[in-house]
């Protein structure tokens, strides 16, 4: 049984002059009562799911009760929320240098180029990113991954790949590859369990839902620090501030992070902006 269950979805600036993923990552055997009582909020919500681009303000107050839900998650184990936006530049050379990464790997280890390897690609950039922000927020252990599914393409859950000649599961390439990534770079982070990313929509991920939102109501929060306001950003922040203000002290806001016009973007020669909650350094 793994240790952890980890959601991410990515998360994006209007124009994309910044972007990256939110991580919310709790304890295994806080899944099913987590997921039973999002179920509950979201029936009474009569919601298809909680998502930040489509957030209706008249259902702010269930919302709010999903927050603090993930919050009192967070609280009864280990685990994180980390949200991390990266400037476009940076991104792209991220990127690649998953790519190559990847590339390589998977060109020694005799896997043949097509859909899985460039599934795997895609899907690199926002796993690397869980294991640096987890190398620091968990001490070991393992977890399953649930990712939502426009984050990558559906290759990966192609059930076999063909490695040296041999039939094997499309998901041992990129797997082995993070695991070895991960011993060598980040030590502390949980390895990611073998046939356990999830590829799916958010409506059929509670923890990929809480992506979404985090995602979205801290950033809506970052406009609203930098003097943009609308009534929707306003309600966000608000809910966003009922549910972790008391534990988010954004008073020493980066001077890092600028209003574009209507976007948000990191100065030049700034690489990314990181916020946490929870951990085992919080």
């Amino acid at each position: 049984m793994p240790d952890f269950v980890t959601g991410i979805d990515d998360i994006g600036t209007m124009n994309a002059k910044c972007s990256g993923w939110t991580v919310v990552s709790i304890d295994y055997v806080l899944l099913g009562k987590f997921e039973k009582e999002a179920e509950q909020i979201l029936q009474s919500a009569k919601l298809k799911s909680f998502h930040g681009k489509e957030f209706k303000r008249k259902k702010v107050d269930s919302y709010i009760e999903f927050l603090k839900l993930v919050r009192s998650t967070l609280e009864s184990g280990d685990g994180f929320v980390s949200c991390t936006l990266l400037g476009k530049g940076w991104k792209s050379d991220f990127e690649d240098f998953c790519d190559n990464v990847i590339g390589g790997s998977f060109a020694q280890a005799g896997v043949a180029a097509g859909g899985i390897t460039e599934a795997s690609k895609r899907i690199a950039a926002p796993l690397f990113t869980y294991q640096r922000l987890a190398s620091v927020k968990l001490r070991g252990g393992s977890t399953q991954i649930q990712i939502d599914r426009h984050a990558v393409i559906d290759q990966l859950k192609s059930s076999k790949v063909d490695v040296n000649g041999t039939d094997a599961s499309g998901q041992l390439p990129i797997v082995s590859a993070l695991r070895a990534y991960g011993r060598d770079r980040f030590p502390n982070a949980p390895e990611i369990e073998r046939e356990s990313i999830l590829i799916c929509p958010d409506e059929d991920s509670f923890l990929v839902q809480a992506a979404d939102i985090i995602g979205n109501f801290s950033t809506a929060f970052a406009f609203k620090k930098l003097g943009k306001t609308s009534k929707s950003n306003d309600l966000k922040c608000s809910a966003f501030d009922q549910a972790f203000g008391d534990i988010i002290d954004l008073s020493d806001f980066p001077g890092s992070v600028k209003l574009n016009g209507d976007d948000l973007e990191l100065e030049e020669g700034t690489a990314s902006f990181t916020f946490s909650i929870g951990g085992a350094d919080a």
